[in-house]
């Protein structure tokens, strides 16, 4: 009933909204176009109460680059973006400022609740997703473990391998049949067998073509893309509602996010099994995975 109501209420205002005569639809074409002094200064085109909505959503597929463009007009390497439905965005690439916010003054620039909140079904209360305390806690840890000679030689052997015995091979049986390979996908395919093999001691051998790709691999995939287009959307409500009820691209996030933390899970389980039998032949860093407990990625909390 509730689902119901709210269908109704949304489908009605938008029927409303299209009926808006002719002349009040020019009426505000004229006054956004006239209003040239709204636009900031090497920032995007702001109006009253929708502020750079407009062009957000025009550019929301290319958004590093639109950003880049605007950063590349700015006196100050520095703009503002202001939308409505969504937090003021300061967007710089000067120098002084990068080092003020990742170096000198870190503990006052933390990612804060609307990034945490974007990544947060997928990152869960990991390094890359969390502030303060918990943040320190892990990059000791992290920063204990890639200090040491052994993950070091462990991180080149297992990229040579990669390289030799996947990568070239690939690349030179593609030269020979004249094959067009998409170089993004391969290169996309050797960091997530690296990634795993050094984080999991688990190949997903992503790289061998011959072979189906692992459901990881494209949960993983499907996962990181829904995220992403969180930050995309024009107004946060949007995808928030869509949480709250289980529907379009945020139930396949749902679904995405339980089949890759299962596999994960079982990946550590099995390794935690073999590593009571015999000592495991795993990586450093797969190793640590294995043995630390506390906090989980948050969507396994949110089960419906």
């Amino acid at each position: 009933m509730v689902i119901g109501f709210l269908l109704g209420f949304v489908i009605g205002f938008f029927l409303s909204f299209s009926f808006i005569s002719s002349s009040m639809q020019g009426f505000l074409q004229s006054f956004l176009a006239n209003n040239s002094f709204l636009t900031s200064n090497g920032g995007p085109p702001s109006y009253p109460v929708l502020g750079c909505l407009i062009s957000f959503y025009r550019n929301r597929r290319r958004l590093l680059d639109w950003y880049t463009d605007l950063l590349s007009v700015s006196h100050c390497q520095t703009i503002v973006v202001r939308r409505l439905g969504a937090r003021r965005t300061v967007v710089t690439a000067n120098p002084d400022n990068v080092e003020h916010i990742l170096k000198n003054n870190f503990k006052n620039f933390p990612k804060g609740k609307p990034f945490t909140e974007i990544l947060g079904d997928l990152l869960g209360c990991g390094i890359f997703n969390v502030d303060g305390e918990l943040w320190s806690t892990q990059r000791k840890l992290a920063s204990h473990e890639f200090s040491t000679k052994s993950l070091r030689e462990f991180l080149v052997k297992t990229l040579q391998e990669e390289v030799d015995g996947r990568l070239v091979p690939l690349l030179e049986s593609a030269m020979e049949t004249e094959e067009v390979l998409d170089l993004q996908d391969v290169f996309r395919r050797f960091a997530f067998d690296s990634v795993c093999k050094v984080s999991l001691g688990y190949d997903p051998c992503c790289l061998d073509l011959s072979k189906p790709v692992p459901p990881l691999v494209t949960a993983f995939d499907t996962a990181s893309e829904i995220s992403a287009m969180r930050g995309m959307a024009p107004m946060y409500l949007v995808w928030k509602l869509k949480r709250a009820l289980i529907v379009g691209s945020e139930k396949k996030l749902k679904e995405a996010i339980e089949l890759v933390h299962g596999c994960v899970l079982e990946i550590i389980r099995n390794k935690r099994r073999l590593s009571k039998k015999r000592k495991p032949k795993a990586a450093p860093i797969s190793a640590v995975t294995i043995s630390c407990r506390g906090c989980y990625p948050l969507a396994t909390k949110r089960k419906s």
